[in-house]
């Protein structure tokens, strides 16, 4: 071996590349969490002529899972903020028709909400599984012991 000591790399961890252009990437967020219907631009392709970007690069970005979970926060976000709107028409509903499903899945949606859930066990047999359980235990303690 030669005076010059080897240095073994130890070979680096993969990351996530970064974002070069942080900035159209939140706003292809807060695109993306708008109903397709009411988008400016109307396409994908369009978003990305207007922000100087490949339609490759969007589609990149939906891939990542920082890009769906911070797409979700800005839907909920919207729809607490039409939730008294939501509130509103439940109440009128409610008062007119006296139906609300539509509203509830709204709810349960935008706010979290679940039914309370109540269970109930019934122990119809109960005693008769008591008296068949202490039989049982008796008669093992009654029996005497076999010895070899």
């Amino acid at each position: 071996m030669t005076e010059q000591t080897q240095i073994k790399k130890t070979p680096k961890t993969p990351r996530k590349k970064a974002l070069s252009k942080l900035d159209v990437f939140k706003e292809f967020i807060l695109w993306m969490s708008v109903f397709e219907a009411i988008r400016e631009p109307r396409t994908q392709q369009e978003f990305a002529k207007k922000f100087g970007v490949c339609e490759w690069t969007l589609s990149q970005w939906k891939k990542r899972d920082d890009f769906w979970n911070a797409a979700e926060q800005e839907w909920k976000k919207w729809g607490r903020e039409k939730t008294i709107n939501v509130i509103n028409k439940l109440y009128t509903k409610i008062m007119q028709e006296g139906e609300s499903s539509n509203i509830k899945l709204w709810i349960q949606y935008f706010l979290d909400w679940t039914e309370k859930q109540e269970t109930k066990v019934k122990f119809e047999k109960l005693e008769e599984i008591s008296v068949m359980i202490r039989a049982i235990i008796e008669k093992k303690y009654d029996e005497p012991e076999e010895v070899s």
